[in-house]
């Protein structure tokens, strides 16, 4: 796999609470198949810090657990900086992390959320069994996805 030097791929979310860790589980996909390891990184959640984190790259994909439903059960889309910044000392997100690259930096990387959907957020380590089925056709479509966009 082509090595993507200026792309950080972010999955977040909480393994220990079932489809939460939908985020990271398709870090661990991307790991097994040699994808980029130098830019791939976990998160609970993303925090104000992650602007000077992501600022470096060019382009940066967010993966995480979503409790709506999407068609498919993931999608794919571009985002852009949120319009107003509204400040948070719990988590934000990823068009606010945008924001604060574009106001504190004054730079913005090209940016994508991956949303997939979850349907059981217990306290338990593993996937519902749909959750794995969209975390794997994900994956499929991301791979391909990527391919059109480098």
């Amino acid at each position: 796999m082509k090595k993507l030097d200026n792309t950080l791929i972010i999955g977040i979310g909480n393994n220990t609470r079932q489809d939460d860790g939908l985020g990271w589980c398709f870090i661990d996909e991307l790991e097994k198949i040699c994808f980029n390891n130098d830019h791939l990184l976990q998160k609970y959640q993303l925090m104000v810090e992650d602007a000077d984190l992501i600022v470096t790259y060019e382009n940066v994909i967010f993966v995480d657990a979503s409790k709506n439903e999407i068609k498919n059960g993931f999608s794919i889309e571009q985002i852009f900086p949120a319009k107003e910044f509204a400040f948070s000392t719990h988590s934000i997100p990823p068009d606010q992390v945008l924001n604060l690259c574009k106001i504190v930096y004054n730079k913005t990387p090209k940016a994508y959320l991956i949303a997939i959907e979850g349907y059981e957020w217990d306290i338990k380590i593993g996937l519902s069994k749909r959750a794995f089925i969209n975390l794997i056709n994900a994956k499929n479509h991301f791979l391909n996805f990527i391919k059109g966009i480098y």
